[in-house]
């Protein structure tokens, strides 16, 4: 019998430990895969993952996440990122994150801290009108956190083509949120 996030979910409502058992078969190399590119470190990895599971079990109840896979993954690049800031670690996530720098703002600016729910809309907005593709290369870079080689490996493409495909997104990018007038 397939598990479902629908019974995942249940399981936790019902406080059944089990629940974190079936999160981790089905979403577990998935966790670690988000938590290892931004760590870069078996044991920070394992360290993320249980924090992880622990918020999730004190998320779930109350919260009932739409998508328990969207959920989880973004519990785990929060706990990921806090013990990366807590370690005060220099890594290549800070890389990608500069190539996004030039066109959001400042993440302690005041603007970042009103409009954050805007640019989260606008960035989803935008990467639904992109080609399949590109919207995978965009989410796999700044997302996952992964290598412009991992990325060209992964799809099956070059590393120019990949490294091209993502300069051409923040560029539009940038044009996009321009156009509503958000300040970049």
């Amino acid at each position: 019998m397939e598990i479902t996030d629908e019974l995942i979910i249940e399981k936790f409502f019902q406080r059944d430990e089990k629940a974190i058992d079936d999160v981790n078969k089905k979403y577990g190399d998935l966790c670690r895969c988000i938590s290892y590119n931004i760590l870069k470190n078996t044991s920070d990895t394992e360290e993320c993952i249980n924090s992880s599971y622990l918020s999730l079990w004190n998320a779930i109840p109350p919260t009932r996440p739409k998508s328990l896979k969207a959920y989880l993954c973004e519990v785990v690049r929060n706990t990921a990122f806090a013990i990366f800031k807590n370690r005060n670690r220099i890594g290549q996530q800070q890389i990608y994150f500069m190539e996004l720098a030039e066109i959001l703002p400042a993440p302690d600016s005041p603007e970042t801290e009103l409009d954050c729910k805007t640019l989260i809309g606008y960035i989803n907005q935008f990467l639904k009108s992109r080609k399949e593709l590109d919207r995978k290369i965009f989410v796999m870079r700044y997302y996952y956190n992964l290598s412009v080689k991992d990325i060209g490996t992964r799809l099956g493409i070059k590393e120019a083509t990949v490294k091209t495909k993502l300069h051409r997104a923040r560029e539009e990018l940038r044009s996009f949120l321009r156009s509503k007038d958000y300040n970049v």
